[in-house]
């Protein structure tokens, strides 16, 4: 009975998370990542880079938002429907990362890739002044 239901449980988890495989595919055939958060990417550009970076694509999952010679860079990767952002910094042979997972992100409207990008600007921020005070 108990591994049955295991079973049952493990199969469960496996589908869904093969069917959240298939909507991403079907979400990024339709719009690259990079358009599908591009207010995300638009304001993490201007901040970081004054609008001079580059996407750099990596996969149909995952790109890199990058200037040559900064020394900065931001990862975005998507999977099942989540946006994992991974905002590196190095600063005097240091590197302050932030990285943030953002569940359900499937259908961001405008207002919330922008709150989403400021939120993540605020607390780079902070993290960044806090280290660089203690340096």
């Amino acid at each position: 009975m108990i591994w049955t239901l295991l079973i049952i449980i493990v199969g469960f988890i496996i589908i869904s998370f093969m069917n959240n495989l298939r909507k991403d595919n079907m979400e990024l055939n339709d719009q690259p990542l990079e358009l599908k958060f591009e207010y995300i990417v638009k304001i993490l550009n201007n901040f970081a880079f004054e609008g001079a970076g580059s996407v750099i694509g990596i996969d149909k999952r995952s790109f890199n938002l990058y200037e040559e010679g900064k020394n900065q860079i931001i990862n975005f990767h998507y999977s099942t429907g989540h946006l994992t952002i991974i905002w590196k910094y190095k600063y005097f042979m240091q590197e302050v990362i932030l990285e943030k997972q953002l569940p359900n992100v499937r259908n961001l409207d405008i207002a919330a890739q922008q709150r989403i990008a400021w939120a993540l600007i605020e607390e780079m921020e902070s993290k960044v002044n806090v280290w660089t005070d203690v340096t």
